[in-house]
């Protein structure tokens, strides 16, 4: 398109150019110093029009770069027709990445979209400086920015999360200041982080009728250039964590199976400290057990094989005896509750990798 006004211009500017020339030319001037003078003419009113051209062109990706409300309608108009054509364009102006503003000054560097994908979410680090990481799967934007100059990492992050907070976002994992950061992060998750001055931090809020999972991480080198990563996963399901499960479910999956995994309990990464965003989950247990005033329970702590086999026993027992003291807190009768730690020794996924460590690190309730 551009090139083809371009050479309309051209054309308009060379046939008026000549016209101009050839109606103050001196009647002795030669041919061939006539033409020279209409070619250079022509080179020199063209150029100034496609430098005016670019100029145009370079403020208005510009303005749609910082989101300009009309660029960005624009740009939904060519995003639908596209979808109609034989290359479709995600719409990434709306959905799940509209959640989130990039700050002012920030530059897009790139963006990338999947309808549906499964996406391991960073909600840890181990001792030996890997990912701990939870599978989601949803839908999946993956934005990148360049920082603004002049901005700290400290800023970014905080402008970041204040504004999500303020549509109900619950954090569930950060990293306030890492002077060692995750050595597979970019593996793990996708995610660029260079240099010692990285903030991260990952959550979720309610998103239409499911969820969404947003990870920040903000970084920036000694030279003082950085990035800003922004993750989301959306699901159409609401993530328990938010708004509790339902105790009769609950009570149908023990009926069915025997038992349940509380997916919803969270611990600090080698400890037995329960994160605050357990509590719905645990709260659904407490309704449960007063519900069915019979009822007992073993609750059953795993690990990973990571660390000793000592160790890790004596992890899953601490680990389940936290979740008794938390239900006894809430008003369930200890004498109905029995903590016991199996370690490692009955994984449910394999421990090669992050995801199979991740799932078999677990809590069970069994019934007795």
């Amino acid at each position: 398109m551009a090139i083809r006004i371009f050479n309309q211009h051209a054309r308009i500017i060379a046939a008026s150019t000549a016209l101009a020339i050839i109606a103050v030319a001196p009647g002795h001037a030669s041919a061939q110093g006539l033409f020279g003078q209409i070619t250079k003419r022509v080179k020199q009113a063209v150029q100034s029009e496609v430098t005016k051209k670019a100029e145009k062109e370079t403020r208005k990706a510009t303005r749609c770069v910082l989101g300009e409300a009309d660029c960005a309608a624009q740009q939904r108009q060519r995003n639908s027709r596209s979808a109609n054509g034989s290359t479709a364009s995600a719409d990434l102006t709306s959905g799940p990445s509209a959640l989130i503003s990039p700050y002012p000054g920030s530059v897009e560097q790139s963006r990338e979209y999947q309808d549906y994908t499964d996406y391991p979410r960073v909600i840890g680090m181990d001792r030996s400086r890997h990912a701990e990481t939870q599978v989601l799967e949803g839908a999946l934007t993956r934005l990148l920015y360049s920082n603004p100059k002049g901005r700290s990492t400290l800023e970014l992050i905080r402008n970041y999360r204040n504004a999500l907070e303020a549509r109900g976002f619950k954090v569930d994992y950060e990293v306030p200041n890492a002077k060692s950061w995750i050595l597979n992060i970019r593996e793990a998750n996708g995610m660029i982080a260079y240099g010692t001055d990285v903030r991260y931090f990952t959550g979720k809020l309610r998103y239409n009728d499911g969820t969404a999972y947003v990870s920040i991480l903000v970084y920036r080198e000694a030279s003082g250039f950085g990035r800003t990563n922004i993750h989301i996963l959306q699901t159409n399901e609401m993530d328990a964590g938010m708004v509790g499960v339902d105790p009769s479910a609950m009570a149908a999956e023990l009926e069915r199976s025997g038992e349940v995994n509380l997916k919803g309990v969270f611990f600090d990464t080698g400890r037995a400290t329960l994160r605050p965003e357990s509590s719905a989950e645990l709260d659904t247990v407490a309704s449960l057990m007063a519900s069915q005033p019979q009822l007992t329970m073993k609750i059953v702590g795993h690990t990973d094989s990571t660390g000793s086999m000592a160790n890790n026993q004596a992890l899953s027992l601490r680990r389940a005896g936290a979740v008794r003291d938390a239900l006894i807190a809430r008003g369930v009768d200890g004498q109905r509750l029995h903590a016991i730690g199996m370690g490692s020794r009955d994984p449910i996924a394999s421990n090669a990798t992050d995801e199979g460590r991740a799932q078999n690190r677990r809590v069970m309730l069994v019934r007795q």
